[in-house]
C-alpha cells in the first residue's frame, strides 16, 4: 500500500503545476464570456487576458515537454480542453456567422449565393432583419468554397426557426462540436503516430481554438477537420482517400492547398484524379453564377491587407522601387515568390514514410509558411495551425499563435478613428517576436529529424 502511494504522489508530482494553469486559463475565458461586449468595446481587456490564456498553455506545454505525463495528467488536460471550449460558448459570435446563417439558407431555398448577395432582398428575408442588417460586405456575393456552403446549410437546415440573433445558435453549437472534433482528431493523431499524447496540450488550451472556434463560430474548423482526416488515411495508408479529403479541405478553404503536394507524394500520387474531379462536381450547381464563382475571392485576394506579417515592410520597401500604380501587384508578386521558394525547401525534407509524423510536420510547417505570406491574416486563420501544432515541436509556432490575442489592440485605434483601421505597432508586436524566435530556430535545425529530437518526453 505504501509503494502504490509513493507511486501515485510521484506521479501528481509530474503533473500537478498543470492545476494552476490550467483554472486560471478557464478564468480568464470565463471573465471574457462574462462580458456584455466584444474587443471592439474592451479592446485592452480582451487582449490581455487573452494573452494570460496563451501564457498558460505555452507554461503547461514547456513542463510536459520537459517531463513524461500520466494519465491523470492527461485527463485533465483534457478535462480543461473540454471546459475552455463550452466556456467560450459566452463569448460574441463573429459577424461572419451573419453570413453564415443566409449563405445556407440560401442554399436550403435554392439560391445560388454564388449570384445573389446577401443585400438581395431575394436572401434577406431568408433570415431575421437583425441578421440581414449585419451581414459584412453585404453587397458581395459567397467567397466561400462548395464544401463550407454545405456545411452551412446543413447547420441551417437543423438549426430551429428562432428570431433575432438566436436564429444563429445553431451556428453556436456546431463551432463548440468541431473544436471538440479537433481535439480528439489531433489526439488521436499523435497516439496513431507514437507521439506523447500529452502534447494535445497545445491545441486543446490554445486560446486560438476556444475563443475564435467555439467562440467566434468561424468557419475554418470545417477546414481543420477534413485535413485531421486526411491525415488519419495517409497514416493508415489510405492514400486514395487522404487525397480526396485533402480537395475536400482545400474546398472548405483554399489554405489547405498546400497540403496538397505532400499528401499526393507522400501516396505516390494515388488518387491524383480526385483533386481534379472533386471540385469540378463541387462548382458544378453553382456554374450559372460564371466569374461569380471567384469575384468575391479575387476581391479579398487583389488588393486587400491587414495584419500580415510581411506585407507591410513589403509594402514600404517596395514603395521606394515601384511606381504607386503597381505597388499592390509587386507585392503579391513577392510574397508569392517567397511562399514557393518556402514551400520548396519545406517539401524537399526527408522521405514520408507511411507511420512517420514527418507528413503531418511538413503538412503543418507549409501552413505555416502560407500565414507568414499572407498579406492579411486575422487570427482565426490560425486554427488550422493549432490542429497540427504537436507535430512541429516549435517554440516560435506556439508563441506565434498563444500571442494571437495582441490582434484586438487594433481595437484602439478603432475605437478612435470610428472605423476599420491597422495600427502598425500592435501588428509588429503580435507577429515579430515569433519570427525572431523562429529564425533563431531555423538557426538550429538542418531538417525535420533534427528538429523533431530537440523534444524529450513530448
Amino acid at each position: 500500500m505504501n509503494a502504490a502511494g509513493a507511486v501515485a504522489a510521484s506521479s501528481f508530482r509530474g503533473w500537478w503545476p498543470l492545476i494552476p494553469l490550467g483554472l486560471i486559463a478557464l478564468a480568464s475565458l470565463g471573465v471574457l464570456a462574462g462580458r456584455d461586449a466584444s474587443w471592439l468595446q474592451e479592446p485592452i481587456l480582451f487582449a490581455g487576458l487573452s494573452l494570460l490564456m496563451g501564457a498558460c498553455c505555452l507554461l503547461a506545454y514547456g513542463w510536459i515537454r520537459s517531463r513524461p505525463i500520466d494519465r491523470h495528467g492527461l485527463n485533465w488536460i483534457l478535462a480543461i480542453g473540454v471546459a475552455l471550449q463550452v466556456v467560450a460558448c459566452g463569448l460574441y459570435q463573429s459577424d461572419d456567422v451573419n453570413r453564415y446563417l443566409v449563405e445556407g439558407r440560401q442554399i436550403l431555398a435554392g439560391q445560388n449565393p454564388y449570384a445573389i448577395p446577401p443585400a438581395d432582398p431575394r436572401a434577406a428575408i431568408l433570415v431575421p432583419p437583425q441578421v440581414a442588417a449585419e451581414v459584412n460586405h453585404p453587397q458581395m456575393t459567397a467567397i466561400y468554397p462548395p464544401v463550407t456552403l454545405a456545411a452551412q446549410a446543413a447547420v441551417a437546415a437543423v438549426s430551429p426557426a428562432l428570431p433575432g440573433h438566436a436564429a444563429k445558435a445553431g451556428f453556436r453549437i456546431a463551432g463548440v462540436l468541431g473544436s471538440l472534433a479537433v481535439i480528439a482528431l489531433a489526439l488521436a493523431l499523435l497516439l496513431r503516430l507514437g507521439q506523447p499524447p500529452a502534447l494535445i496540450v497545445i491545441v486543446a488550451w490554445n486560446p486560438v481554438l476556444a475563443i475564435f472556434g467555439s467562440g467566434e463560430s468561424h468557419n475554418d474548423l470545417i477546414m481543420c477537420v477534413l485535413l485531421l482526416l486526411a491525415l488519419h488515411a495517409a497514416a493508415s495508408v489510405r492514400h486514395r482517400l487522404a487525397a480526396g479529403l485533402t480537395a475536400l479541405a482545400c474546398l472548405a478553404k483554399p489554405f489547405a492547398v498546400v497540403a496538397l503536394l505532400p499528401v499526393l507524394h507522400a501516396g505516390r500520387w494515388r488518387g491524383w484524379w480526385l483533386v481534379l474531379l472533386l471540385p469540378v462536381l463541387a462548382y458544378l450547381p453553382f456554374a450559372a453564377a460564371g466569374s461569380g464563382l471567384v469575384a468575391s475571392f479575387l476581391t479579398f485576394g487583389g488588393d486587400r491587407h491587414f495584419h500580415g506579417v510581411l506585407d507591410p515592410g513589403l509594402r514600404w520597401l517596395l514603395r521606394a522601387f515601384v511606381e504607386p500604380a503597381w505597388v499592390e501587384q509587386a507585392v503579391r508578386v513577392v510574397l508569392g515568390l517567397l511562399l514557393v521558394a518556402g514551400l520548396g525547401l519545406v517539401w524537399r525534407w526527408s522521405a514520408t514514410p507511411p507511420g512517420s509524423p514527418i507528413l503531418v510536420e511538413k503538412v503543418a510547417w507549409s501552413l505555416a509558411l502560407l500565414l507568414i505570406c499572407l498579406p492579411t491574416l486575422h487570427p482565426w486563420y490560425f486554427l488550422v495551425l493549432v490542429a497540427l501544432l504537436p507535430f512541429t515541436h516549435s517554440w516560435a509556432l506556439a508563441v506565434w499563435t498563444a500571442s494571437a490575442g495582441i490582434y484586438w489592440l487594433h481595437g484602439i485605434r478603432m475605437a478612435q478613428v470610428g472605423g476599420w483601421t491597422e495600427t502598425p505597432w500592435v501588428t509588429v508586436l503580435a507577429h515579430w517576436p515569433a519570427m525572431l524566435l523562429l529564425a533563431s530556430e531555423a538557426r538550429h535545425c538542418r531538417g525535420s529529424t533534427t528538429c523533431s529530437a530537440s523534444v524529450s518526453h513530448g
